[in-house]
Protein backbone atom coordinates (compact mmCIF):
# COMPACT_ATOMS: atom_id res chain seq x y z
CA UNK A 1 0.00 0.00 0.00
CA UNK A 2 0.96 3.37 -0.51
CA UNK A 3 0.19 6.71 0.86
CA UNK A 4 -1.64 9.33 -1.36
CA UNK A 5 -2.49 12.90 -0.82
CA UNK A 6 -5.85 14.91 -1.52
CA UNK A 7 -5.33 18.48 -2.22
CA UNK A 8 -8.51 20.79 -2.88
CA UNK A 9 -6.98 23.75 -5.01
CA UNK A 10 -8.09 26.94 -5.97
CA UNK A 11 -5.96 29.52 -8.00
CA UNK A 12 -4.77 31.14 -4.39
CA UNK A 13 -4.65 28.40 -2.10
CA UNK A 14 -3.85 24.85 -1.64
CA UNK A 15 -6.24 22.77 1.45
CA UNK A 16 -5.29 19.51 1.96
CA UNK A 17 -8.25 17.29 2.34
CA UNK A 18 -6.39 14.39 3.93
CA UNK A 19 -4.21 11.47 3.12
CA UNK A 20 -4.80 7.58 3.16
CA UNK A 21 -2.83 4.33 2.19
CA UNK A 22 -4.50 3.16 -0.62
CA UNK A 23 -3.21 -0.18 -3.07
CA UNK A 24 -2.90 2.02 -6.23
CA UNK A 25 -2.78 5.04 -8.28
CA UNK A 26 -6.23 3.73 -9.89
CA UNK A 27 -8.37 3.26 -6.23
CA UNK A 28 -6.63 7.36 -5.70
CA UNK A 29 -8.24 8.63 -8.81
CA UNK A 30 -11.67 6.60 -7.39
CA UNK A 31 -11.08 8.37 -4.13
CA UNK A 32 -10.45 12.02 -5.90
CA UNK A 33 -13.68 11.63 -8.36
CA UNK A 34 -15.42 10.54 -4.67
CA UNK A 35 -14.39 13.40 -3.30
CA UNK A 36 -15.21 15.49 -5.80
CA UNK A 37 -18.71 15.09 -5.66
CA UNK A 38 -19.30 15.33 -2.11
CA UNK A 39 -17.33 18.83 -2.18
CA UNK A 40 -20.50 19.08 -5.14
CA UNK A 41 -23.11 18.29 -3.07
CA UNK A 42 -21.81 19.88 0.61
CA UNK A 43 -19.75 23.27 -1.14
CA UNK A 44 -22.14 24.01 -4.01
CA UNK A 45 -20.64 27.68 -3.99
CA UNK A 46 -17.37 26.47 -4.82
CA UNK A 47 -18.54 24.84 -8.36
CA UNK A 48 -17.52 27.56 -11.05
CA UNK A 49 -14.92 28.74 -9.56
CA UNK A 50 -12.15 26.66 -10.45
CA UNK A 51 -11.72 24.32 -7.42
CA UNK A 52 -9.91 20.81 -8.38
CA UNK A 53 -8.92 17.79 -6.27
CA UNK A 54 -5.29 16.73 -6.84
CA UNK A 55 -3.82 13.78 -5.82
CA UNK A 56 -0.08 13.41 -5.10
CA UNK A 57 2.08 10.58 -3.72
CA UNK A 58 3.93 10.43 -0.39
CA UNK A 59 6.71 12.11 -2.73
CA UNK A 60 4.86 14.64 -3.83
CA UNK A 61 4.12 13.45 -7.75
CA UNK A 62 0.59 14.76 -8.95
CA UNK A 63 -1.04 11.40 -9.83
CA UNK A 64 -4.50 13.58 -11.36
CA UNK A 65 -6.45 16.08 -11.36
CA UNK A 66 -10.05 16.69 -11.25
CA UNK A 67 -12.39 19.15 -11.77
CA UNK A 68 -15.01 20.00 -9.25
CA UNK A 69 -16.69 21.98 -12.31
CA UNK A 70 -16.59 18.75 -14.33
CA UNK A 71 -15.63 16.15 -12.40
CA UNK A 72 -16.07 13.88 -15.55
CA UNK A 73 -13.25 15.11 -17.30
CA UNK A 74 -10.63 14.28 -14.90
CA UNK A 75 -8.89 12.02 -12.75
CA UNK A 76 -7.97 9.39 -16.06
Amino acid sequence: MRRYHFDLVDTNAVTDAGGSLLDDDNQARKVARHLVHEVREMRPELIGRGYVVIVRSDAGDEISRTEIDHPESGGE
